[in-house]
Parts: C-alpha cells; structure tokens; sequence
C-alpha cells in the first residue's frame, strides 16, 4: 500500500515537473524564435500601422524634449511615443530594435506569468495547448515586432487578468493590496499607451471588485486601480497644456468617430460617401475634435436604422480576417501575410485568386468568423458552468473583449483593434475546444476537474 502511494506521489511529482518546464520552454522558445526574427530584419522590426506617426513623435521629443510641440503627439496620444524616445535615449541608431526587443521579452513574461497562474488552478490539463497558443499565435506573436502599441496592450491585459487571478487564488484576502497596486500599475501603463482603456480599466476594476463580498474590499479595489490608473492620462494632459495649450489626451477620437459614421460608408476604413455635416463655432474656421463629436453623436441620435447597419458591420469588421475578400482594417503591414500560404495561392494563379477572392473564400471567411466568436462563447460559458474561481476567470477573460468589441461599434470598424485582447480571446477559443473536445467524448459538458490544492 506504502509503495503504491509512493508511486502516485512520483508520478504527481514527474507531471509537475514537466507542467513547469512547459510553463518556461513555451514562452522561452518564442522569444528565441523572435530575436532570430529580428536579426534577420533590417533595423530589427518592421513598421505598423501609424507606425511612421509615432516615430515621427518620438523624433519629435527627440528633438525638443519631453513637452515638444510637434502636432503628432497631441493628435494621437503621446504615450506610446514617449516609450519609444525613452528607449531611442540609449541608441537612437538601434532604437526599434531596442523596442522590438522590450516588447517581445515583456509579451513572453506575461504570457510566462498568466498561464502560471492557470497552471495553479484546476485547468492545469489544458494549459500546455493555452500556452502554445497566446505564444505562437502568428499575428499576436509576431506584433511585438511592429512600432505599434497593441502588443503592449495585449501584454498588459495578460498580466492584469493574471493578477486578479493570483488575487483569486490567495487563501487570504488581506494581501489584496499588492495585487491592487499591480492592476493599478500595469492599466496605468495601457492608458498612458492607449487612453481609451481608460474604460476597459474601469469595467475591469468594477468586475474585479464583485468578485468579493467584503464592500471594504470591493471600495479599496475601485479606489485603488482607478485612482492608479489616472496617473498616466493626467500626465499626458498636463503634457499637452504645457506644450499645446490644450487639455486633452488625444483629438483623434471625434475624427476616427467620423470615419464611421455617415450615410453611405461601410463603418470601416476609408469612409466613403458624404461625411457627417459638423459646423465650427465662430469666430473658429476648423471643426474641434470635441465638436466633431458631438456631430457624430447627433447624426447617429437622428439616423437610428443607419446607426444599427453601421454597428453590425463595424461588429463583424472586428472580427474580420486579417487577409481576403472578407478582411477589413488597417492590418495590411501585418508581418504575418508575408508568410501567410493563402495569400500565396491568391497571387500563384487565377484559379488561386478566385478561390480565395469570390465566393468560396467568401464562404470560408464568414464561417471562420463566426466559428472563432461562437468558440470563444462556448469557452465562456463551459468556464462559468464550473463556477467560482472559474466563473471569475470566465468573466474576467470576456469582459475587455466584449469592451473593446463595443469601442470599435462607436468608433470605426477594425480588426486591428481586437489585437489588444486577443490573449484573452485565444484563452476563451481553447477552452471551448476543450468543451467540445468532452462533449464529443462524454456527450455532456459537465466536468470532474483535475484536483489541486491551490485552487478555490
């Protein structure tokens, strides 16, 4: 009976043991695969989307300092360009090298530390496929290689959800206070980047807090992560009174607004047709960013059935695939087209390209969108059937996606925008192939999870 039991505590040990080497070699071997990658990369990264705006911030700060008045830094927001100057400040010659390299070893910690986290719960069987796919996914992988602040908010969102679910995980919850100052701490940094996580934060933190029955507690949650977290854009505006005159973040958001609104456009990029009518305020000739707005606002108020059409393509559109006849963004300088087989085959032959192009790829493309959302939902609700911690996790991992889902239907559709969250959203896809996977086995979605001692 001693030496079965021996047995048993061996095998648990060995199983540990290689729980411990994948949480490590998975992440690690990414980031080695990422520094080949950038070796071979004239200048170590390639360029993203605005990626000429915010070097042209960073050249600016560069150039006059911390409270430049160079227009790029007060029309998109000058967080992201701060880090890149900050980083330029040790080699401006090898600076989106430096860059790549800064954000490719922080997305591999954070994606080391989330998993880690699952790892001591009770779906530690599945994070050997979770691992794999936060680490490998081609475009979410390879965007810490682009000048563009998405991979930095996918890093951070990893890294929040992960501490709230360490915070879950604690026997007691006195030490809540350190897990506060790192949610603080890590949605201060993604506000500074992007200030329209300014939202996400606070729905998080909202989320976060009735997680606990304690009100103290809950207070304490609310009070600390947003009072953190507004550090970063009051920085930013104070930057912008000192080197502008204007209090304001960023004066893009009644613009992009604009790009999906309006009688004949699609809701994503370009606009197309008539823009939405918006009048200065005299004695001023150029329309304010708050008043472009309030335009936009009032058109959707006054057109509710356009409005609604606008919302459904812009809904789909975040969805979209990154390539085909289907695909619809700003992703066009994703690194992974370069690689990508269909888009080989679309440009190999005309059969190729109708293939991919007409219907047949249309067909694939919108069953794979809805097979991406439909899978992520089932992971959803297969994590909440298991209730408590698990319930939490399942919460906690849809709520960004969900908001940074509905940004995008009051601002422009893009598939851009879901980069961000999509660790949180690969997270959910795996569990619902796990579902399914014990569906087709057990035919039942009801579950006896693995035992551990760490989980509650």
């Amino acid at each position: 009976m001693a030496s079965k039991s021996k047995v048993v505590r061996q095998q648990a040990i060995k199983k540990s043991n290689r729980d411990n080497f994948y949480l490590v070699a998975i992440p690690l071997l990414a980031f080695v695969i990422k520094l080949i990658t950038m070796a071979n990369i004239t200048g170590g990264g390639w360029l993203g989307s605005d990626g000429e705006s915010w070097l042209a911030g960073a050249d600016g700060l560069l150039k006059q300092g911390y409270y430049s008045d160079a227009s790029v830094l007060s029309y998109l927001p000058a967080g992201y360009p701060i880090i890149i100057w900050l980083i330029a400040k040790i080699s401006v010659v090898n600076g989106v090298w430096l860059l790549s390299l800064v954000q490719s070893a922080f997305y591999a910690y954070a994606s080391y530390f989330f998993v880690k986290q699952l790892r001591d719960t009770k779906l530690r069987p599945y994070i050997l496929l979770i691992g794999i796919a936060i680490a490998f996914n081609p475009t979410l992988s390879l965007s810490t290689l682009v000048v563009g602040y998405e991979s930095l908010l996918s890093t951070s969102m990893l890294l929040i959800v992960g501490f709230i679910i360490k915070s879950k995980n604690m026997a007691a919850d006195a030490k809540i206070g350190k897990f506060i100052v790192g949610v603080g701490a890590i949605s201060a940094l993604a506000t500074f980047i992007q200030p329209r996580w300014i939202l996400t934060t606070i729905i998080i933190a909202i989320a976060w807090a009735l997680m606990f029955k304690n009100r103290k507690i809950q207070a304490v949650i609310l009070i600390g992560v947003i009072g953190i977290m507004s550090i970063a854009p009051a920085l930013i505006v104070q930057r912008n009174i000192q080197s502008v005159d204007k209090a304001v973040v960023a004066s893009i958001l009644g613009g992009n607004m604009a790009v999906g609104a309006g009688d004949e456009t699609s809701g994503g990029y370009p606009h197309t047709g008539p823009v939405v009518p918006c009048e200065p305020t005299p004695p001023a000739a150029a329309v304010t960013d708050s008043e472009m707005f309030r335009c936009v606002i009032k058109w959707y108020a006054g057109h509710p059935v356009k409005g609604v059409r606008l919302f459904i393509n812009k809904g789909f559109f975040y969805w979209s695939p990154w390539s085909g006849p289907l695909g619809e963004g700003t992703m066009a300088r994703n690194p992974w087209l370069k690689v990508n087989p269909l888009i080989n085959i679309a440009k190999g032959s005309q059969e190729g390209s109708d293939f991919i192009n007409k219907l047949p790829g249309k067909i694939i493309s919108f069953a794979w969108v809805m097979g991406c959302i439909s899978l992520m939902f089932v992971g959803f609700f297969w994590l909440r059937s298991m209730k408590g911690l698990y319930a939490n996790i399942a919460y906690m991992t849809l709520t960004p996606v969900v908001v940074s889902w509905l940004v995008t239907l009051a601002t422009v559709g893009d598939h851009r925008y879901r980069i961000p969250t999509m660790p949180l959203s690969l997270f959910l896809q795996v569990m619902g192939y796990f579902a399914l996977r014990h569906k087709a086995k057990t035919r039942s979605f009801a579950i006896t999870l693995e035992p551990s001692a760490k989980a509650r």
